[in-house]
């Protein structure tokens, strides 16, 4: 339902991906950013840790590390708070290995 005026940028699905964090709405906030890229936007460290954030509030560990590596395959700048949600995630789901397996790469980075 999107009026002809109002054209959805990146400012506006950070602002609705980070109010899905708030919300601790995380599937909403993979599908806005689903949408996002089916509009053509090209999303930036920002959303994806926004996304990653949403993730981890959740206890979802799994699609945490999935939007990690699409950051890395991106070639996006990864943020320490990008891989400390990562590691929180994966640490408060009793996934003890990956956060070690991330310090390593975040240290390397």
């Amino acid at each position: 339902m999107r009026s002809s005026d109002l054209i959805p940028n990146v400012v506006t699905y950070n602002a609705s991906i980070s109010a899905c964090e708030r919300g601790k709405q995380w599937q909403h906030a993979l599908g806005l950013l689903t949408v996002m890229q089916n509009d053509d936007l090209v999303p930036d460290a920002i959303i994806h840790s926004a996304t990653i954030s949403a993730c981890k509030k959740c206890g979802q560990w799994q699609e945490v590390l999935a939007s990690l590596a699409v950051m890395q395959r991106s070639k996006l700048l990864l943020h320490v708070i990008s891989y400390s949600a990562a590691i929180s995630a994966c640490a408060k789901s009793g996934q003890w290995q990956r956060p070690l397996a991330l310090f390593v790469v975040m240290q390397e980075a």
